[in-house]
């Protein structure tokens, strides 16, 4: 069953770059360009961006599906969709949000290849289309009729050219920062692993072995780094979310952090259950939270939003990967009540490997 609202919607306002790029979209539908990528970094609005396009869908009773692959990120837009008002369906294993009728429609993907529902979409928006699973390239090829809109920051991987026709650049980050839309890290290069340590997989990256292997010698550093600079630039533990190469290495930096007296908790896709998961992250989320920090393993570098996390830490080399780096990075560039810096400690040698990039 939808959401009955008990409170005031609230207005969706648009920036004027915002409306640029609908407009934009809009320019290129009329010229009958339907698959088409929305490009925008970190704070730029592309959720925003997303809703008033669904309400627009709603408004005409046309059938509107906001696509997304990981459980938290289909609560967060659920939520984000009630904050405006607009009715919607949830579609993603069993879930009291089920309402396939409705206009609006958030889909796990997962979910969506496995069920059907019961209209031929009008408009498909494609949550971190960079990601490209199969499953969803061929259920949008399935409905040809239907305007793809596809969000990333990060529009690099091989083989996008075959499913997107057009793509719309929504604004600079470096406008974003000078705007006040977004905070800029102040960044710091601390003691990581020689890259003579870190051997290659198949696909020429680092190993997530190895990167493991060489990133537990040095957690010692890495726990005393954040105590440092955590009560040198704010006087005492702050939010502080940590990128980790291997669940092992995770454990390993909750277990140094824990004796040195800080409760760091690890989410990560090896998880026995998405519901403690996403209690964990909720937990995160309050402004008096009893974590200090979370330590990820392969979940939250993109769509995670705690907008008062204020350091962050890099554990994750990577040789080639620089949209997943620019993308972790983004996770504590958002602006809060009160917030005037960020710190990003990187543990990786990324900030040095993607220097020039």
């Amino acid at each position: 069953m939808s959401t009955l609202f008990t409170q005031e919607a609230k207005e969706i306002i648009l920036r004027p770059y915002q409306e640029d790029a609908i407009e934009a979209l809009r320019e290129n539908i009329r010229r009958g360009i339907k698959r088409q990528i929305l490009c925008a970094g970190t704070g730029a609005g592309k959720t925003v961006m997303a809703s008033h396009l669904l309400k627009q869908a709603d408004r005409k009773g046309s059938y509107g599906l906001f696509l997304v692959d990981r459980i938290a990120l289909v609560n967060q837009t659920s939520a984000t969709l009630d904050n405006y008002g607009i009715r919607h369906g949830v579609l993603q294993g069993i879930n009291d949000r089920y309402a396939p009728r409705e206009n609006i429609q958030v889909c796990s993907i997962q979910t969506l290849a496995r069920r059907s529902l019961p209209r031929d979409p009008s408009l498909i928006i494609y949550d971190e289309c960079h990601a490209q699973y199969q499953s969803t390239l061929d259920y949008m090829a399935r409905h040809p009729d239907a305007v793809k809109i596809g969000l990333t920051a990060t529009p690099f991987t091989k083989g996008m050219g075959n499913h997107w026709d057009a793509m719309v650049n929504v604004i600079p980050t470096r406008k974003l920062i000078e705007g006040g839309h977004l905070i800029e890290p102040k960044m710091f290069v601390a003691k990581s692993p020689e890259d003579s340590e870190l051997g290659l997989n198949s696909f020429g990256e680092f190993s997530d072995e190895s990167a493991a292997s060489a990133g537990i010698r040095i957690i010692g550093d890495v726990v005393s780094e954040w105590v440092s600079k955590t009560y040198e630039h704010f006087g005492r533990p702050v939010k502080t979310i940590v990128f980790s190469p291997t669940v092992d290495h995770g454990r390993e930096l909750c277990a140094a952090f824990a004796a040195a007296g800080y409760n760091f908790q690890q989410v990560s896709y090896l998880d026995k259950s998405d519901d403690e998961r996403a209690a964990k992250i909720e937990e995160f989320r309050r402004p008096d939270s009893m974590i200090h920090g979370l330590v990820s393993c392969g979940v939250l570098t993109k769509g995670f939003d705690v907008p008062d996390c204020l350091i962050g830490i890099s554990c994750r080399p990577y040789r080639k990967s620089l949209s997943s780096h620019m993308q972790e990075i983004g996770r504590l560039m958002r602006i809060f009540l009160g917030k005037d810096k960020a710190l990003w400690l990187c543990h990786s040698g990324n900030l040095e490997r993607f220097a020039r990039d």
